[in-house]
């Protein structure tokens, strides 16, 4: 591999990780074999940097940072400058000496650049910050032309044509501004004009020839519109009601199924008015009768009598022309086949959105003067367009320059993950709780998904949810406890969680993934253990004195209460007896325990001290070395990758927890050494256990020598 003497590796967590110092450590990276780089993948909403930056970086856009994506970028930046001192130095600030003028983009970045620092006044400054940069470039997004075309209102001079840009965007919506704004783009225009063409060929043909009154599509002229209104109101219940009528024509018994069935009245509450009125919607609009005529003068649903009175007045008589008493089906027929082509009409109706900005105003707009001006205000974007991508490119250098080698510090390598001094990138801040401060903390998404893959990293890890102050949205995190012990820490357990930017949240843990933290926690635990079984068995053994003793308690109460005054002999009998049995039983009990004592000081008293050292000695390491050893074995496999695993990054090395490191991410603050009142460590109780181990180690080599 061409250019392997220039790498310099170094060694984090058992795992070796190449030293990014400078802009020449960037170069060779480009050169390593990705299976030597500790991370091949992450998802750019768990790292803490620039988001614009993050954006540039993923050029494929879909959220994930990948090996070639960073190789890409470092590329970039090295082929577009020729002086690499402000990556060395991780600068938000561009020398236009140090642009590389020989490459096209190197070019444009440079006369950018120098238009931009024209414009602030400060032609001779000879170098741009990011924030230069980005005011430029918010301004010249806010111009009324966008680079990608779209027109505000306000781009125009001439105030007909602002106004009808205004009326694009209202009637058939907008495209983004990138000022924040809504404007009308290519896409718009032509929806409106296409929307304004077709609704007034539309109306054009729903109007009325010169000269005369009625046509096919206005079968009654100027009243047509009112009464198709009355005809689509119930033209449902009038079909439904000379169906009807077909039923009974077939078999008269039938009308009486036609009604609101039996169970459903049973059911209702003649007591309520919306009730009944919603049985008298879906009833019959009149009784059914076999010759197929609706009588008005017989009895019809009071619930459509109105409609029918209208109905009868603004349909069915100009249509037909009579004032009958009765409608047909027949008749019924001939009023909607007159209504046929109006209908048609009606359902083809275009332009809809278009519709209230009116007929007049409409034609007015389809001047091709409106038009043709709105084009070349798109037109002109392109100009805005080039602008634009200049800046961003300047803006794209200046980030690459400030922020790639800290990127591929978090991905090639992670020396600022093993740092006291720095946080890596995907760190989101220190969880304080249970008196610790817990310094590792990382975004999880799924806590689900993350769970499945952190059980495998040997780590003690707590899920927390986190609460921005002001209300913002909640999320979670996942914090390993690498020191010390549990504690008090349980799910549903609160704290403070300080975030990178110093901001202060509340914090809750919902959910607790349990291995061993420390190896004195894994000798502790037998003995907490053994405490918790002799706590037990005595407290089980106190209960059950105290439920005998209740009970021949009330036995003796019970009993005393039943004799009364003159039956005092049976209960002082009964009570005796049973002070004596609970006297011989507690005498029992202690006969019992001091014949244990006698025998355990007996034993005792037949030794040498020594041999009771070596004895106690013993057993305590029986228990201890084993738990040492399994702990170490565990302690020794906790791995940092699956944490980070868990939340979406591809890990493509070990990252074993160091003991330095496990105690950096999790510390209980000692007090500041002026303060009073607090009781300090006793260096004699650590030099009396160094002496009674000492102790035991001379008397088991005397022992052995004997």
């Amino acid at each position: 591999m061409a250019g392997d003497s220039k790498l310099t590796f170094e060694r984090f967590g058992r795992s070796y990780h190449l030293r990014i110092r400078t802009a020449e450590d960037l170069r060779a990276i480009v050169s390593l074999d990705e299976a030597l780089w500790v991370a091949t993948g992450a998802p750019i909403e768990t790292i803490n940097c620039d988001r614009t930056f993050l954006e540039l970086v993923d050029t494929d856009r879909n959220g994930r940072i990948l090996c070639f994506e960073l190789a890409d970028a470092i590329a970039w930046l090295l082929k577009n400058l020729s002086d690499t001192s402000g990556v060395d130095a991780g600068r938000a600030v561009l020398s236009l000496a140090a642009i590389n003028v020989g490459e096209e983009e190197g070019r444009r970045i440079h006369a950018s650049a120098g238009k931009m620092l024209a414009r602030l006044g400060a032609d001779d400054a000879g170098e741009i910050t990011l924030e230069q940069v980005r005011k430029i470039k918010a301004e010249v997004e806010a111009t009324p032309v966008s680079g990608a075309g779209v027109v505000l209102p306000e781009a125009a001079e001439d105030p007909e044509v602002r106004q009808f840009i205004a009326d694009v965007v209202a009637t058939v919506g907008g495209a983004p501004h990138p000022g924040g704004a809504v404007g009308a783009a290519q896409a718009q225009l032509e929806q409106f004009l296409a929307g304004a063409q077709a609704y007034l060929e539309w109306r054009r043909q729903g109007e009325l020839p010169p000269g005369q009154s009625r046509s096919e599509v206005m079968p009654l002229g100027e009243g047509t519109a009112a009464a198709y209104a009355l005809l689509s109101g119930v033209r449902d219940k009038m079909d439904q009601y000379f169906a009807q009528c077909e039923a009974v024509a077939l078999d008269a018994e039938l009308g009486g199924r036609l009604g609101p069935r039996p169970a459903e009245l049973e059911g209702m509450d003649f007591g309520d008015p919306a009730a009944i009125r919603e049985v008298l919607k879906s009833a019959p609009l009149a009784r059914a009768r076999a010759d197929r005529v609706l009588g008005f003068a017989d009895p019809v649903n009071p619930h459509y009598a109105v409609r029918l009175a209208e109905l009868r007045t603004g349909l069915i008589e100009p249509v037909l022309g009579a004032s009958d008493e009765s409608l047909s089906e027949d008749q019924w027929g001939r009023i909607k086949q007159a209504f046929a082509a109006h209908e048609a009409w009606v359902t083809s109706k275009a332009g809809s959105d278009v519709e209230p900005l009116g007929a007049e105003k409409l034609q007015a707009y389809l001047d091709p003067r409106f038009a043709r001006a709105v084009r070349a205000l798109m037109a002109a974007s392109a100009e805005t367009a080039f602008v634009l991508d200049n800046i961003r490119q300047a803006e794209k250098l200046i980030l690459y320059q400030a922020y790639l080698r800290d990127l591929a510090n978090n991905f090639v390598s992670f020396p600022h993950l093993y740092s006291a001094e720095r946080r890596a990138m995907f760190e989101l801040g220190t969880l304080i709780m249970d008196g610790r401060r817990f310094n590792l903390s990382v975004r999880v998404d799924n806590r689900a998904q993350h769970a499945a893959v952190a059980k495998s990293s040997n780590m003690y890890v707590l899920y927390v949810e986190i609460a921005p102050k002001g209300g913002g949205e909640k999320y979670e995190v996942a914090v390993p406890v690498t020191s010390g012990g549990k504690g008090n820490l349980c799910v549903g357990k609160r704290g403070v969680f300080e975030d990178v930017h110093g901001n202060e949240c509340d914090a809750r843990v919902m959910q607790i993934i349990e291995n061993p933290i420390s190896v004195g926690e894994a000798l502790i635990s037998p003995f907490q253990r053994m405490g918790r079984l002799v706590t037990g068995k005595i407290e089980a053994i106190t209960t059950q004195a105290e439920k005998k003793l209740d009970t021949a308690t009330a036995a003796t109460v019970t009993q005393v209460r039943a004799g009364g005054p003159t039956a005092g002999a049976a209960p002082a009998q009964g009570s005796g007896m049973m002070a004596g049995g609970l006297l011989m039983g507690g005498g029992v009990a202690v006969a019992a325990l001091g014949s244990a004592v006698a025998y355990f000081t007996k034993t005792l008293a037949g030794l040498q001290y020594w041999q009771i050292l070596i004895g106690l000695g013993g057993a305590v390491l029986a228990v201890v070395v084993p738990i040492s050893i399994i702990a170490a074995l565990k302690l020794r496999r906790r791995d940092l990758s699956g944490i980070l695993a868990g939340s979406g990054w591809a890990i493509n090395a070990r990252m074993r927890l160091t003991r330095g490191l496990g105690r950096f991410f999790t510390q209980r603050p000692r007090y500041p050494k002026e303060a009073k009142g607090v009781r300090r460590p006793r260096k004699w109780l650590i030099l009396a256990a160094i002496v009674v181990l000492a102790a035991i180690a001379v008397s088991a080599y005397l022992y052995l020598r004997r």
